[in-house]
């Protein structure tokens, strides 16, 4: 009761001289009665919120510690559910707090329930400093479009590094991120510039993983499921293939590959089976046969519906395919990498290639039952592709 009175008291006293929410709010592994809640200020600070279905966000307060980067697990929520939120933090003063930064987010949903909608964007890192414009209008065009989560393919922020995620992501995309929830593939920017050296192991926990809370487990370091509604989303890490020395090993005999077949074989037949994964299986921009030869052959055999792939600059829908070849009875591959980097045009020439833009853009998917409709838009919110798929 102390607590609670207090908090009203400082709700009376607020300051317009106050600490800043520089990160955030935003959203990460989401449950069906938890979530994490992130966001960071530019000065250490004490941090109060106040949340509650839909409308009644004041129903429940808790409270952060003073520091910088929060990370609040949120407990006893309710499945299939929208949440608001609003986060307060200390004035410079220690006199108040600041007018509240406010969201939404939703629980994941059971498996009854056999609708889910998702965004998807890659490549938001941006060497050139030439994006900015363009990563405005993709976040524009995003918030017409409602979805329960939104899948990052990887190269989040420049070089990796902690003090670019600002810029490259948190600031351009942050009224989407306060209102959607988000997982993100490892992508090789992740790693740092310096991945190919062992000295670099401490990277990805120094830049990354303090501003990130992915459903990570003892047993499945950066690569993990996520299960809602009738939909399995199975996050790979690719990049110890590409150089990333510290990244978890994939091959036939690493403990990621038995964890994936495994994760696939237990998704059940009734369930959207979506993986994602930085480097792309099947690509018209870039030679990857080291992963078309280990992993596609598991994807078709666990009927693998659709595999979201980011590091090209460009969007890229493949026919289905099945041992290398347009087949009816294969897994779709959709390059979703043009939300930053250059975009680059097509190098190769393929028989399984469907549509192929070398434009900014970002995905809409909407499941339905045994319907999943695909939408890619440009940062113009003009549609440029779509796809229904049935199982």
């Amino acid at each position: 009761m102390k607590k609670l009175l207090f908090f009203i008291f400082i709700c009376l006293t607020i300051s317009l001289n106050s600490a800043q929410i520089v990160r955030g709010p935003y959203i990460q592994d989401t449950e069906l009665t938890t979530v994490v809640m992130r966001f960071s200020t530019d000065e250490p600070s004490p941090a109060w919120i106040e949340y509650g279905p839909k409308d009644n966000c004041s129903l429940i307060m808790t409270n952060s510690p003073r520091q910088r980067n929060h990370a609040i697990n949120l407990h006893g929520l309710i499945p299939n559910t929208q949440f608001c939120y609003k986060v307060y933090v200390e004035n410079n003063k220690g006199t108040g707090v600041q007018e509240p930064q406010s969201g939404t987010f939703t629980t994941a949903y059971s498996a009854e329930r056999k609708e889910l909608s998702l965004l998807v964007l890659g490549n938001t890192s941006d060497p050139n400093n030439n994006a900015g414009q363009i990563k405005k209008q993709l976040a524009q065009s995003m918030l017409g479009h409602n979805a329960d989560l939104l899948i990052h393919t990887g190269n989040i922020a420049t070089e990796g590094l902690l003090t670019n995620a600002y810029k490259d992501f948190f600031e351009p995309f942050k009224e989407v991120l306060k209102k959607t929830p988000y997982i993100a593939a490892l992508g090789q920017d992740e790693y740092g510039p310096d991945r190919t050296d062992p000295e670099s192991k401490g990277f990805l926990n120094a830049n990354y993983r303090i501003i990130n809370t992915m459903p990570w487990s003892k047993g499945t370091p950066n690569y993990y499921y996520y299960d809602s509604a009738n939909a399995r989303i199975i996050v790979l890490d690719t990049n110890n293939l590409y150089d990333a020395i510290n990244a978890p090993k994939l091959d036939k005999e690493s403990p990621q590959y038995a964890w994936l077949k495994n994760t696939l074989a237990t998704a059940g037949a009734d369930k959207w089976k979506i993986v994602v994964l930085h480097h792309p299986v099947y690509s018209s921009g870039a030679s990857e046969d080291r992963l078309s030869e280990l992993l596609a052959p598991l994807f078709e055999t666990y009927r693998v519906n659709l595999v979201l792939q980011g590091h090209q600059g460009a969007y890229e829908r493949t026919k289905p395919i099945r041992s290398a070849e347009p087949s009816k009875a294969g897994p779709i591959y959709v390059t979703i990498g043009g939300a930053g980097r250059s975009f680059e045009p097509a190098s190769y020439s393929n028989a399984w290639t469907s549509k192929y833009y070398a434009t900014p853009h970002f995905a809409h998917i909407k499941i339905v039952d045994r319907k999943l409709s695909l939408r890619i838009y440009t940062h113009e919110n003009k549609k440029i592709d779509a796809l229904d798929i049935y199982f």
